[in-house]
């Protein structure tokens, strides 16, 4: 295998898959993701809930191109299920508020999805009575209701956007880690992470002109390898949940959230999901974690500590954890990952008949990578960050998946807007030897771009 592409992508979560993708339709070029787990989709991409989420939550002046994005993949993805056979339950969601004061938010969520194009009919605002008809053991002052809402697998939805964009001729590197090549200034550094898969020798490098960071997680830390975004700081939370019984799995047959009491902070308080297979789960708590793949580590003790100190060690974060607020809420969240009850007592709010007793497994905690600015205040929104010879994507987080495909197609977009793709061979129509591939997902380039 050699080691020279026209465009190397960094992550094999369901961002880089879906730019990749996107580039081998759109170009006859060579394209490879490096990614450092064993397959694709290893980590926040099939670790969440899996649900397709609709915008009526997000503020479409500080979130508008994660809102236009989650809008315009629903049908995207829907479509792909159908065709591969993939989950699709169209369980809706519930937003609930268990008091007057939080009812207000009911109103300017409802106002928001108008602003973020959702279709007339598609949400509506019910006091509690008509909640309880719907869902006899939800007991709330209000709510808002959304029908558009889904649970898919996304894990799966990644792995067939991989076997398109490898039927198109994208390499998918896997087992490997990737760093910048510093000597040179540009391309990768990438050492195989373990034996199997990957490069052939450790530490080889790959000679990209274009170096695309969908690292997640690690998104920061490699925009800063290459000079970007200064300043800066990230912070791991994992989110944990509760897996109910099968005997207790029905007690709710939709996705139901609450108003968040802290707004100011991109955490969601706990809520009952609808799996689509089956399965309900109570969470997310948000745990902070030393890298964004501590899954395992305890909440407290001498790595936790460890942690907390390299985290503050950040002036941003500093900042960020002399608030008051912020400071409580962490130590909230760390009562709730120890103690089953304590996340049970939250979503008794809500859903009263609740017992510590119904959920007897952990579910599947994933982790969530907040950008913290040089002010102390978390980026509210997704930011895209150009280099020279590299484009990089931070702070994508939920509803990350949900958008992937049409956020993707407005990455390459903005990334050919500022001439990074200029160096790549655009796919001719119809011309001998060079005729561009079907589209293998059935997504049009032009729909999904121009939806940003």
């Amino acid at each position: 295998m050699a080691g020279r592409y026209d465009a190397a992508i960094v992550g094999g979560g369901v961002l880089g898959t879906a730019v990749s993708y996107w580039l081998s339709e759109l170009y006859d070029a060579r394209v490879c993701v490096l990614e450092r787990e064993a397959d694709v989709a290893m980590h926040t991409s099939g670790r969440n809930t899996g649900v397709v989420h609709s915008p009526f939550y997000m503020d479409p002046d500080a979130k508008a191109v994660l809102a236009r994005a989650a809008l315009a993949s629903r049908g995207m993805w829907e479509s792909l299920c159908v065709s591969r056979g993939i989950p699709w339950s169209p369980v809706g969601t519930i937003e609930v508020a268990t008091d007057a004061r939080q009812a207000s938010a009911l109103g300017r969520y409802a106002r928001w999805a108008g602003r973020n194009g959702m279709p007339d009919g598609s949400v509506e605002v019910l006091d509690g009575r008509d909640v309880s008809r719907l869902e006899p053991n939800v007991r709330c002052h209000s709510a808002l209701r959304c029908t558009s809402d889904a649970s898919t697998d996304y894990a799966a939805l990644t792995r067939a956007v991989r076997d398109a964009a490898a039927a198109n001729g994208v390499e998918f590197l896997t087992g490997v880690a990737a760093g910048p090549a510093a000597a040179r200034g540009r391309g990768l550094l990438a050492a195989a992470a373990r034996a199997a898969g990957g490069l052939p020798s450790a530490g080889r490098a790959i000679d990209a002109p274009l170096v695309v960071n969908c690292a997640g997680g690690r998104s920061l830390e490699l925009a800063q390898a290459f000079g970007l975004a200064e300043g800066h700081a990230a912070l791991h939370f994992r989110g944990e949940y509760w897996t109910a019984g099968a005997a207790h799995a029905d007690v709710v047959g939709t996705n139901v959230y609450s108003v968040a009491r802290r707004p100011e902070f991109p955490f969601l308080d706990p809520h009952w999901i609808r799996r689509a297979d089956g399965r309900s789960e109570i969470g997310p708590n948000a745990v902070p974690v030393p890298a964004p793949e501590s899954y395992g580590t305890p909440a407290v003790g001498p790595a936790a500590a460890a942690a907390a100190a390299r985290a503050l060690s950040s002036r941003a974060v500093r900042r960020l954890f002399s608030s008051a607020s912020f400071a409580s809420l962490v130590s909230g969240e760390l009562i709730s990952s120890l103690s089953k009850s304590a996340m049970v007592r939250r979503v008794r709010r809500f859903i009263p008949s609740v017992r510590p007793s119904f959920f007897a497994s952990r579910g599947t905690a994933g982790i969530r990578t907040p950008v913290v600015s040089p002010g102390g205040r978390f980026v509210p929104d997704v930011m895209e960050l150009a280099g020279e010879s590299s484009f990089h994507i931070v702070n994508y987080n939920s509803p990350g998946a949900t958008g992937a495909p049409a956020y993707s197609a407005h990455a390459v977009a903005a990334m050919r807007g500022i001439g990074l793709l200029d160096h790549l061979r655009g796919r001719e129509r119809g011309s001998a030897g060079r005729a561009a591939p079907p589209r293998r997902l059935g997504w049009d380039f032009g729909d999904a771009a121009g939806a940003q």
